[in-house]
């Protein structure tokens, strides 16, 4: 009589499922809680470690999480496959927990591009300098790119293409190079003026020029910021209004916020608007401050601290808390990409690779043009397919042949 064979179940096997079940879990809860907190964002429109084709455009989106009264300084660099520095951004003022965007197209340079991001957070106590990085890839391709031409009746206004913040311009005509070819919409701002947005559309190999007439005509003649039409106050020397242009009083002290040393504090006339007449506006009383300063991060007698000792005030060191020299704004040396060189002598942006020359540039001591960091044979002469080491002869193949048929034979027997 023919039937199912019959195979006796593991009793261990219910006890391992459930303890791989509960390890799993056990795992997934503590990286969960592992993850910190994000107070940074830095990508692009693919996400970091994509490709683009030259000529495509490329949009960054940034944000740096702070202290709303903290004061937020970017500076975003673009590092090429050939290791040029072009700084696109130099300590710009930013709004704490903002998401901002920029524009950059990818340029025929194949390889790894990486934007740098460094960003000072300054507060009333203390400042920190901070970095991080997004990297991708510019792969070979043919993609149609034109230029536009941009010839603007005044100077000192920033680019917009598709919403997006390309360049600021301190010159009347400026060439924006590398657009993807299609339709796109231009926006030209500057403060004090209307916008000006017009469409436009580009063909691979064009250059397109659109002439920019900025309307900066509104009446101000107090130059608060608010037309005329609506300002019920004429205040020419005091430029913190509300939105009726009329002097603000934060602390309702009857002083307004432009002749106001301490703002956001009640005080007196004496006092040039501070508590206790503190004239110098430190936080201690004229009554017991010795120095009559207007730095603001002083001891409890009212003099600058020099926090770290390196001889630069607190108020003017922007790393109070690590002793540096005034070369560097009292922070000390660094090195962004750990290659054991300072950022003043090194001339090539390289972070994992420290195998480096006397500029800080990756070293190819076997001229294969693969650097040594990535080089298996940086002492001889290869290619990237055999990762940098000459290619096998008839020899090698011949005894990886022999090896093979050894191992077969033991397998075998």
């Amino acid at each position: 009589m023919r039937g199912n064979s019959y195979k006796p179940s593991n009793p261990l096997t219910p006890m391992i499922e459930k303890f791989t079940y509960v390890s799993f879990l056990i795992i997934l809860l503590a990286g969960s809680f592992a993850l910190p907190a994000e107070d940074f964002i830095l990508t692009v429109d693919r996400g970091c470690g994509s490709t683009y084709y030259a000529g495509e455009s490329i949009l960054i989106t940034y944000r740096v999480q702070a202290e709303p009264t903290d004061t937020v300084l970017v500076t975003i660099k673009e590092i090429l496959p050939d290791s040029t520095m072009k700084v696109l951004l130099s300590s710009r003022p930013t709004e704490p927990g903002r998401m901002y965007t920029m524009r950059i197209f990818a340029q025929p340079i194949y390889g790894k591009e990486t934007i740098l991001m460094e960003y000072m957070i300054k507060s009333a106590s203390k400042s920190s300098w901070h970095a991080t990085e997004c990297s991708f890839y510019i792969k070979e391709g043919n993609y149609g790119t034109g230029s536009l031409k941009i010839e603007c009746t005044t100077t000192g206004f920033d680019i917009f293409i598709d919403d997006a913040f390309v360049a600021h311009s301190e010159t009347e005509s400026v060439t924006i190079d590398g657009i993807i070819g299609g339709g796109h919409t231009l926006t030209v701002k500057k403060e004090g003026c209307e916008d000006f947005t017009v469409p436009f559309t580009l063909a691979p190999g064009e250059i397109v020029t659109i002439k920019v007439n900025l309307d900066c005509s509104v009446k101000d003649k107090d130059s608060d910021l608010v037309p005329d039409e609506k300002d019920r106050c004429h205040n020419p020397l005091c430029p913190v209004v509300d939105e009726n242009g009329c002097p603000k009083d934060a602390d309702g002290d009857g002083i307004n916020d432009c002749d106001d040393l301490c703002p956001q504090e009640a005080g007196v006339v004496e006092g040039r608007g501070c508590p206790y007449g503190d004239a110098d506006a430190d936080g201690v009383p004229d009554t017991v401050d010795e120095c009559d300063d207007p730095c603001t991060m002083v001891d409890e007698k009212g003099c600058p601290k020099d926090s770290d000792g390196d001889g630069i005030l607190d108020c003017e060191d922007d790393c109070p808390a690590e002793s540096g020299d005034e070369r560097h704004f009292g922070c000390p040396e660094r090195d962004s990409d750990l290659d054991g060189v300072s950022d003043d002598n090194d001339w090539c942006y390289n972070p994992g690779c420290a195998v480096v020359d006397e500029k800080g540039c990756p070293k190819d001591s076997d001229n294969d043009v693969i650097p040594d960091c990535e080089d298996g044979c940086p002492n001889e002469a290869g290619n990237r397919e055999t990762d940098g080491c000459p290619k096998a002869g008839i020899h090698g193949a011949f005894f990886v042949f022999l090896g093979i048929v050894l191992a077969w034979k033991v397998i075998r027997r």
